[in-house]
């Protein structure tokens, strides 16, 4: 059965819709995918830092596959609003399982993250993520 697990960012745990704004986001060549944007500071869990608005990138390596969608549809999917925080691990991940993924790429490598913004929501399967944040 599918968990998610709130991500613990440098800033804190990212909460509530209006914690993550998107600015851009750029798939290259290389398998990577960069989202960049600010955080309402308001809404980090144990943040420690008190800017209103803090700037992040967020890269994703070696990308297997992404999926975006609308934050209220999302939400009507298989029941997707239960959330606990606005950047989250799918663990037992269903979509893991039902990918018809290549004999030539170790599954066991990639994780599958939930990025949720104001207006859309990403799932991304990916080997791993390096978060950057401008203070």
């Amino acid at each position: 059965m599918e968990t998610l697990t709130a991500i613990q960012t440098e800033l804190g745990i990212l909460q509530g819709r209006d914690c993550v704004y998107l600015n851009t986001l750029i798939q290259d060549d290389f398998g990577q995918l960069t989202l960049s944007g600010d955080i309402n500071g308001h809404l980090i869990y144990n943040n420690t830092n008190k800017k209103d608005w803090i700037s992040y990138q967020l890269v994703f390596q070696q990308v297997l596959a992404y999926f975006s969608c609308e934050l209220d549809t999302y939400e009507m999917i298989e029941n997707n609003a239960d959330y606990q925080s606005s950047f989250v691990m799918v663990n037992a991940s269903r979509w893991i399982e039902k990918l018809p993924i290549r004999k030539d790429i170790d599954c066991s490598l990639y994780k599958h993250y939930r990025f949720y913004t104001y207006d859309f929501v990403y799932d991304i399967l990916a080997v791993d993520f390096q978060m950057t944040i401008d203070y």
